[in-house]
């Protein structure tokens, strides 16, 4: 039996997160969340250079092809063994957090096959200039 998430959509995605010109620090959530009432969200997270590579559960890699809103998180600070080590580079950043929910403005367009998604945050800027 496999895990949650669809099978066989055809559709994989990575890329590199930058935030203010800078690649992100290790540890960012992304979540693409597919615009509309079906699909399944895909999650990753960034390696310490900024890489980051789309699932829909652990072991099953992909992303629902169409439209998506992408919204950027920072870990929480605290998990359940108490709080979180820190790279210096998560330490001082701050992530708006109208980037983190249902209202990002961020859209990214997944086709079928392999995409290469890179974004950028310009936490200085109007929001409606992300790229």
């Amino acid at each position: 039996m496999g895990g949650c998430g669809p099978r066989g959509v055809g559709a994989t995605a990575s890329g590199i997160l930058t935030i203010d010109g800078k690649q992100a620090p290790a540890g960012i959530r992304i979540d693409f969340q597919p615009d509309g009432p079906k699909g399944s969200p895909s999650t990753g997270v960034t390696d310490d250079k900024g890489r980051y590579e789309l699932w829909f559960t652990p072991g099953n890699k992909g992303v629902m092809p169409g439209e998506c809103r992408v919204m950027v998180r920072r870990p929480p600070a605290a998990g359940p063994d108490g709080p979180r080590q820190m790279s210096e580079g998560m330490k001082n950043l701050r992530i708006p957090s109208a980037f983190a929910g249902e209202q990002s403005p961020i859209m990214r367009t997944v086709k079928p096959g392999h995409n290469t998604i890179d974004i950028e945050i310009d936490t200085t800027a109007e929001l409606t200039k992300t790229k």
